[in-house]
């Protein structure tokens, strides 16, 4: 019979193997790391004005461009306020969720017709002009998406935790 003993300590190998167990047990800080590269991503595409397939957004109405305060779609004045200061990050156990909680986010998101919720109709300004109107469509301007260069850059992150982990062992 041919064979080969290995003898000697095999404790640095138990504690990498223990590093990367606990980031299974608890990936809190892994799924935190990933929050904060998709809420980069998505603040950049905003920026560019594009969704998570790089269409550019749909213009705006160029009536409403005139009066409306920010630059470009889904930003306000600044860039702390409005739907693009609103983006938010959070990991709790196992979970990331990222998005806005700002009630107009979805409309954002999916596309809406709004339309009055008593009377036969909305008014408002817009460019100086009053309307008075029975639905307005706002199309959807997607911000929200896991591309595959998220998933790129959060693999990357997860590499990192993993390289560090058995570095501790």
């Amino acid at each position: 019979m041919a064979s080969i003993t290995l003898k000697g300590s095999f404790e640095p190998v138990q504690a990498a193997l223990d590093g990367i167990a606990a980031i299974g047990r608890n990936p809190e800080a892994v799924l935190q790391a990933a929050g904060q590269i998709v809420l980069r991503s998505t603040r950049h595409r905003i920026e560019q004005q594009v969704d998570p397939n790089g269409v550019p957004f749909t213009p705006l109405n160029p009536l409403y461009a005139l009066t409306k305060e920010g630059p470009g779609i889904l930003r306000g004045p600044d860039f702390n306020s409005g739907l693009y200061g609103s983006l938010t990050a959070r990991a709790r156990g196992n979970v990331l969720v990222w998005g806005s909680n700002k009630v107009y986010a979805p409309v954002h998101q999916f596309g809406a017709v709004i339309q009055p919720k008593k009377g036969n109709h909305l008014s408002f300004e817009m460019g100086g002009h009053l309307f008075h109107v029975g639905s307005v469509f706002v199309p959807a301007r997607p911000f929200l998406g896991f591309t595959a260069q998220d998933r790129e850059d959060v693999v990357d992150a997860l590499e990192g935790f993993l390289r560090r982990a058995m570095r501790r062992g």
